[in-house]
């Protein structure tokens, strides 16, 4: 049996030989195709970051006009509601009802101050307005509901209309379209929780 080679010109196991090593054209190209790719990327979140302008969002009115006065109109009846006890507090229904009760007409007054600013022109933003307000009625007739079946039945739970699907409650139809437009007072109460 003849001893393995050893010798100082024999590579070691898994090594490559000298001349199987890429040549340097081919490290050159790789070197340029790495850089291309991550000048690239970087160029692509400078300009989305920087450049892109996605343009309106769904629901997002391009006059800030009616957003801007509605904001006000709900931050005061927010003001107003935030005074008053949390329904869920009250020690008996006849006070939950009459709590949410409270907050309903103050609800009330609210959309019909912002029916008169709402915009009519363009005719699309106008119908969405509209349907927005709208939605609001459903939603304050639903918490009149509440109250009543309150005044019946001590364990009444308040029951919200759908919208879009039988598993989307109205809140999130509302609360999207004041949240698209900046008009974070404009979003349904928590005074129910």
């Amino acid at each position: 049996m003849e001893p393995p080679n050893t010798s100082s010109n024999t590579p070691p196991v898994g090594a490559e030989p000298d001349d199987q090593q890429a040549p340097p054209q081919r490290r050159r190209l790789t070197y340029f195709i790495t850089l291309f790719a991550i000048l690239a990327l970087m160029g692509g979140w400078v300009y989305l970051i920087f450049f892109y302008d996605p343009g309106l969002m769904i629901d997002e009115l391009a006059d800030p006009t009616f957003p801007t006065q509605a904001e006000k109109i709900c931050a005061a009846s927010v003001a107003e509601i935030e005074k008053l006890p949390l329904a869920n507090l009250a020690s008996t229904p006849a006070e939950r009802a009459g709590n949410v009760e409270t907050s309903n007409t103050i609800l009330r007054q609210m959309i019909q101050d912002l029916r008169p600013i709402a915009p009519s022109e363009p005719s699309e933003v106008a119908k969405g307005v509209t349907e927005w307000l709208d939605d609001w009625d459903t939603y304050i007739g639903n918490r009149e509901e509440y109250v009543q079946n309150l005044r019946k039945d001590p364990e009444a739970r308040f029951l919200e209309s759908t919208k879009g699907s039988s598993t989307k409650g109205i809140t999130r139809a509302i609360n999207g379209f004041a949240q698209v437009n900046r008009m974070d007072s404009c979003t349904t109460p928590a005074d129910l929780s």
